[in-house]
């Protein structure tokens, strides 16, 4: 079978953000290359998303199906449904996003047209990310060492597909096959390195390459917060591009902490000083970077111990933060 006669679902999550899911879902149904299904997972949003979804005569489309969870269950919950109602269908290949996702129209054809969709060695494509001012959104594509890695912005040179090791779910098209031999993304996680670890679960079943002719925008961006004069000092200095964490959303990333470590840890079994020594690395990244930072290290502690112990339940969540 050649990539001419594959079919493919689309899975987009989303949350209280009705407006920018209706362009998504609309970039979707624009595609040079019909998508066999849409599936929209929203993730117990209370802003009126089915009724905007009806009133752009979206969900007038026979391919759009709207699935509603009761409770919030961040983005590895929301990620897990998704990907479970996908492998419900029949479609060749599963494409995940969010609802800040816009693809280019020939997105989806260039990934199924590509040299890899044809190689049954081959799990998952993943395109470009860019933002909307057509920049390269690098923190989506990389490898994974001792930390995650970006990909370089020279390895996206149009005909060439280079292995990577995660992939973002920002337009994460996986082969239906390998993911029902992966499973499903752990909900556990809430938010944060769900993508990754399941990069690293899937990759048992084949590669992931990139394919860098296909474009997605990337509405909102990721990467951290606004940089502060210390974080430029810092930067400047060792020659980094971090930017510091507002408190308000820290929980984030303490969720992030405790996913990643519990990765190196039980995905990849590194050792106690291997760990340690991880764990200290985001301390001395508060303290550089961070504003409050002495507040921080107890919590970073927390998600440190909450990750060795294999435990979800020690951590609050966007509901209990402050």
């Amino acid at each position: 079978m050649t990539s001419s006669c594959d079919t493919a679902c689309a899975l987009v999550l989303t949350r209280n953000r009705k407006r920018l899911l209706g362009d998504c879902v609309a970039s979707l149904l624009g595609q040079t290359r019909p998508l066999q299904e849409i599936v929209v997972v929203d993730n117990a949003s209370d802003d009126g998303t089915e009724a905007h979804l009806r009133e752009r005569g979206l969900l007038g489309d026979p391919r759009v199906r709207l699935v509603r969870s009761e409770v919030n269950a961040g983005g590895a919950g929301g990620f897990a449904r998704a990907l479970a109602e996908g492998l419900r269908g029949d479609a060749d290949w599963l494409w995940l996003m969010d609802d800040d996702a816009d693809p280019r129209p020939d997105a989806l054809e260039r990934l199924l047209e590509s040299p890899p969709a044809r190689d049954p060695g081959v799990a998952v494509l993943a395109g470009s990310v860019r933002t909307p001012a057509g920049e390269l959104e690098l923190l989506h594509r990389g490898h994974v060492g001792r930390f995650m890695r970006a990909l370089d912005a020279g390895a996206y040179v149009p005909g060439s597909h280079p292995a990577l090791g995660f992939a973002s779910f920002v337009g994460f098209l996986v082969r239906r096959d390998a993911a029902a031999r992966t499973g499903l993304p752990r909900a556990e996680f809430f938010i944060g390195c769900d993508d990754v670890d399941y990069s690293l679960r899937v990759r048992a079943h084949g590669t992931i390459r990139l394919v860098p002719e296909s474009e997605i925008v990337h509405r909102l961006g990721m990467g951290g917060g606004a940089p502060t004069r210390r974080s430029a000092f810092w930067n400047r200095a060792l020659g980094l591009g971090y930017t510091s964490a507002s408190w308000e959303g820290y929980w984030k990333n303490l969720l992030a902490i405790r996913n990643f470590l519990w990765i190196k840890r039980h995905g990849q079994g590194v050792g106690a000083l291997a760990f340690a020594g991880l764990a200290a690395t985001y301390a001395v990244k508060a303290v550089l970077y961070d504003p409050r930072p002495l507040r921080r290290l107890p919590w970073i502690a927390r998600a440190a111990r909450a990750a060795w112990q294999g435990r979800f339940d020690t951590l609050p969540g966007p509901d209990a933060w402050r």
